[in-house]
């Protein structure tokens, strides 16, 4: 196949428009045009409950505005994201939510397109590249959290977001961003998250649409990256350890760069990603973690067995002396998963779990509720990081899988957690973290589009 092919030319498939001939399906559509879409926003796990306990593990509802086959269990996150047939599109999948806000992304691309592209990427995440990473970013949370104990109404996540966005512009970008410049991407990334909510989707002028703001967001991004990629290919890049570096120079089969607004796409995908989903897992892990002193203080110990002390900075090679630490990340990806569903298309008619699915049928699978399966955990609502010691995960090949699996894995799943071991130790370090006076454990968690307290975690730094 001719290279040009993954830039110019679309698959038929994307020319249909969704099948919804899907009576022959247990299941139902739940209130007109709405369906269950708002009870899914609000408490997707206990919807899909009682949808399962109704209809049993496959069935068609309607949510979001589009209807689907839902698939619950491991079993199905395996068929859906292994995809030996080549029978699910994960660009079809999305379509709907994200094609105006992440086309041309990795996750808009399906099959010999996706495995082209992801060699973009490939550079950027390797074992040398990881470590020069670990380096570049502590200084920049360094100066973040000694800033945090000087705001006596301190919020966790909009602080961790910044500092996270500021963080994946020195890894990602090479830049040292100005605060309005970082606030300006901020504001464009959350835009596009809630215009990828949004009900009302038109780009209309003037009326001050969600959908219209985070399309406002996509442009600015789009200028940003665009601007920024050509300079990434001038200078002596050889020795440059940025991710855009390794993007921008990255090269063909055939020996030519990829396209600049190729590279830029990807740029404004992955550091949308990175961040968001990492300051997600690291918000909700705070929340558990001031709930339950004696893992903070399990984490805060093997910080300092592993830097020596009560301060420094981990290195690259101490990534796997955490443990403990690595298990909270994963129990918290595990409770609330910065993905909660993985959303395909079928290509072509399939079976699945029984059921005869034809092509063009939107498919979920949900590693949200699968994680909380209590045929498969002990105890499945309560944060036990040791469960993971136990190898409760191990009953199933995706049991636990937040990041998925298959060529669509998540290319990014060990920086996350590199990411997430490097703050999370320095901040522990620093402080102890409680509850503001009078706030328990958060009483509402938005699930959509990342996961957080919609409180937005007001908590007491105690310096130690």
């Amino acid at each position: 196949m001719n290279e040009s092919t993954f830039y110019s030319e679309d698959p038929e498939y994307v020319k249909y428009k969704d099948n919804t001939r899907l009576n022959h399906i247990p299941g139902d559509y739940g209130k007109p045009l709405i369906g269950y879409t708002f009870s899914y926003v609000q408490r997707p796990f206990d919807l899909m409950d009682d949808l399962r306990g109704k209809y049993g593990d496959v069935f068609r509802t309607s949510m979001t505005f589009q209807k689907f086959v839902v698939a619950l269990g491991p079993e199905y996150i395996k068929q859906l994201t292994l995809d030996s047939d080549k029978v699910f599109s994960s660009r079809m999948g999305y379509h709907a939510p994200l094609k105006h806000f992440f086309e041309g992304g990795l996750l808009m691309r399906d099959f010999a397109a996706h495995k082209f592209h992801r060699r973009i990427m490939q550079a950027a995440f390797k074992t040398d590249a990881m470590r020069n990473y670990v380096d570049t970013m502590h200084p920049v949370i360094d100066s973040q959290l000694d800033s945090w104990s000087k705001d006596d109404d301190f919020h966790f996540y909009p602080n961790v977001k910044e500092l996270l966005l500021d963080v994946g512009a020195k890894v990602f970008l090479g830049l040292d961003l100005a605060g309005g410049e970082t606030q300006r991407l901020n504001e464009a990334f959350l835009a596009m998250g809630e215009g990828s909510l949004a009900v009302i989707r038109k780009d209309w002028p003037g009326l001050g649409l969600a959908y219209r703001k985070g399309m406002n967001g996509r442009r600015y991004l789009d200028k940003f990256f665009l601007d920024l990629v050509p300079k990434r290919r001038t200078g002596d890049s050889a020795n440059a350890s940025d991710m855009a570096t390794f993007f921008a120079n990255e090269t063909t089969e055939g020996g030519e760069l990829f396209p600049i607004d190729v590279v830029s796409k990807h740029l404004i995908f992955l550091l949308l990603a990175a961040h968001d989903t990492t300051t997600a897992a690291l918000t909700m892990a705070c929340c558990y973690l001031a709930d339950n002193p004696q893992w903070q203080g399990r984490l805060r110990e093997e910080a300092r067995a592993v830097v020596g002390g009560n301060s420094g900075n981990i290195a690259y090679d101490d990534l796997a002396n955490m443990p403990d630490t690595g298990n909270v990340f994963k129990e918290v990806e595990r409770l609330h998963p910065s993905v909660p569903a993985f959303m395909r298309r079928t290509v072509r008619d399939t079976e699945i779990g029984g059921f005869m699915v034809p092509a063009h049928t939107p498919v979920q699978v949900s590693p949200l509720y699968t994680q909380r399966m209590e045929e498969w955990w002990k105890d499945p609502h309560s944060f036990d990081p040791d469960r993971f010691v136990r190898e409760e995960h191990k009953q199933h090949p995706f049991l636990w899988a937040p990041f998925g699996g298959g060529a669509h894995k998540c290319i990014g799943l060990h920086f996350a957690d590199m990411l997430f071991k490097c703050v999370m130790s320095s901040l522990l370090l620093r402080y102890e973290i409680s509850f503001a006076d009078g706030d328990g454990f958060p009483d509402a968690i938005q699930h959509f589009p990342f996961p957080k307290p919609q409180n937005q975690l007001p908590l007491k730094l105690t310096k130690l």
